[in-house]
């Protein structure tokens, strides 16, 4: 086999194969966004020096975060709305890449704190979601 039908091939299998991975991005996307509100978020541990880019979705009790290109279509964190507590708003002590004219909020979940960083109208969307009842919850309050 010639060297330029050994680049042909090797040429093919890579751009099947970010065709593959563009792919299963889009319909992992597709699969977490069904149902439910996602939006492009940062997530950094208490303590910790550098912000993830992820994707938050509200789902009817929990807030529910998942790596941005990850393998699994499982949320890499959750928690229950009842026990998720929102600071207020700071704008970021330095640019994040991803999140141009982001806001940072301090959150406590239980004992854990940690910091998310998202666009203002996310921000604002995330704060009516908790502070509004959970789906069912005193139903019959008039």
């Amino acid at each position: 086999m010639s060297l330029v039908v050994s680049g042909e091939i090797l040429a093919g299998v890579l751009i099947v194969l970010v065709l593959t991975a563009l792919l299963y991005i889009f319909v992992r996307r597709r699969l977490l966004s069904s149902g439910a509100p996602l939006m492009l978020c940062a997530l950094r541990p208490h303590g910790g020096t550098q912000y993830r880019l992820g994707l938050l979705r509200f789902s009817g009790n929990a807030l529910e975060w998942f790596t941005l290109v990850g393998p699994s279509p499982r949320p890499a964190r959750t928690w229950e709305r009842p026990l998720l507590e929102l600071g207020p708003p700071r704008p970021p002590a330095s640019p994040i890449a991803g999140l141009p004219e982001a806001v940072t909020v301090e959150c406590r979940y239980r004992t854990d704190t940690f910091e998310v960083a998202l666009a203002p109208a996310a921000y604002t969307a995330m704060r009516s979601w908790l502070e509004s009842s959970p789906p069912g919850f005193n139903v019959n309050v008039a």
